[in-house]
């Protein structure tokens, strides 16, 4: 029984900082937020539409932000406070979402106020994600920084969870205008959760301009070329094996309705807080980049047990097993690029990976509509599984450092030389 109390205080170790804290209750009421918001809208687009082109134009929407912006906001997060660039996002997110609401109460909500939303949503996400990321380290012990992360997901995942779900029962039971009141609801929460939190600045020199101190974080980037490395397997998995744009067409055809399209859409988020509760159990893993390769390789065969799932029973399992696959190769990656990122630049650092994370799943959720509507929903992605798999087989081949057993496992000496 000590043994077992021992291992659970040091998996919730991050928790012992009041900072961190305040920090995982507002990036907990965010998730909710977003998992809320991008359930809704899904469903809300194929309502008006019945069309799998046009859910995957929604995926368009929410890329070009994120192709666009994140770098600005890598640049804002090593140049401005962390905490209330953070809070000026949650709130244009908390009037985003009760114009969409008071839009739809009134009977006036059309496809194009959607995506303009989706835009406006994932422009303020890609300007704040960076300096919610960057901050992680500043809240922490030195050492703690994987414990960290693995919670990070952890509370992510039960966003994906409960958010997905409580959409689907609250659009089955109230309709979509009170979905988007709550969500304004919880990104007001947010912001005030985080209300407190001080940390120092990592301001850059006075002569520094914002070209510069863009350049300087894109020139370390191209000296560790692991980043990239690391950064292209998430791509792979997350451009070509898209798939939740995808799931009110599944849905619809295994006869379920919104309230299974909210048990698919949660179903990722059971699998990934199993996958985030496991890598929390391991601790601070040797041979990170392995971890992150297989981990995409067994997501790409999850993608196919759901293209060819003839019965929601397995289609749930299968999409358990995306969210798990994915917190397995999630959490060492990302440990990997905040170790090695030193603290001045994890604003731009993280940036980069905010680009890629955010903009790659939204194109392929265009890149998913489009082949569904030209073939078919299940062969859209299995052609999809193939070519992250493939991608992955030449990333691993090319990035010998991807095999090195110490990657990222140097956490308290770089925490402490931050210091």
């Amino acid at each position: 029984m000590a043994q077992k109390q021992s291992s659970l205080r040091v998996a919730l170790g991050a928790l012992s900082s009041r900072d961190y804290r305040r920090f995982a209750m507002s990036l907990w009421l965010t998730s909710m937020g977003v998992q809320l918001l991008q359930t809704a809208i899904f469903w809300q687009v194929y309502v008006l539409t019945g069309s799998a082109l046009l859910l995957g134009f929604t995926g368009l929407a929410r890329a070009v932000p994120h192709m666009i912006l994140s770098m600005v906001g890598g640049v804002l997060a090593d140049r401005l406070d962390r905490v209330r660039l953070i809070q000026a996002g949650q709130i244009g997110n908390a009037v985003l979402v009760v114009a969409l609401a008071y839009l739809t109460f009134t009977g006036q909500v059309e496809v194009w106020h959607l995506y303009v939303v989706t835009f406006l949503n994932a422009a303020f996400t890609a300007l704040t994600q960076p300096a919610r990321t960057a901050l992680i380290p500043a809240l922490i012990e030195p050492g703690r920084l994987v414990n960290a992360i693995a919670l990070n997901a952890t509370i992510g995942q039960f966003a994906q969870i409960a958010g997905p779900a409580l959409a689907g029962v609250a659009i089955a039971k109230l309709d979509l205008g009170p979905v988007y009141l709550i969500n304004g609801a919880l990104y007001i929460a947010a912001m005030l959760s985080i209300t407190g939190i001080r940390v120092p600045l990592a301001r850059p020199q006075a002569e520094d301009s914002p070209w510069r101190s863009f350049m300087e974080g894109l020139d370390f980037v191209r000296t560790k070329p692991v980043i990239l490395s690391l950064l292209l397997l998430d791509v792979a998995a997350t451009f070509f094996g898209s798939y939740r744009a995808l799931l009110p067409v599944f849905a619809e055809s295994l006869g379920v309705g919104a309230t299974g399209f909210g048990l698919l859409s949660a179903a990722p988020g059971i699998g990934a807080l199993l996958g985030a509760t496991l890598m929390l159990s391991l601790g601070d893993v040797a041979y990170k980049g392995l971890y992150t390769v297989f981990g995409v390789l067994a997501y790409c065969v999850a993608l196919v047990a759901l293209a060819i799932s003839p019965w929601f029973t397995l289609a749930l399992v299968a999409s358990a097993l995306l969210g798990t696959t994915n917190s397995v190769q999630m959490i060492p990656r990302n440990t990997v690029i905040l170790t090695i990122s030193p603290n001045a630049l994890r604003g731009r650092v993280e940036s980069f990976r905010s680009m890629l994370a955010g903009g790659a799943p939204p194109l392929g959720y265009l890149l998913s509509g489009v082949l569904a509507a030209a073939l078919t929903p299940a062969l859209a992605l299995v052609i999809g599984a193939v070519a992250c798999a493939s991608m992955v087989g030449g990333i691993s081949l090319w990035s010998r450092e991807l095999r090195d057993k110490t990657l990222g496992s140097n956490v308290p000496e770089v925490l402490a030389a931050d210091a």
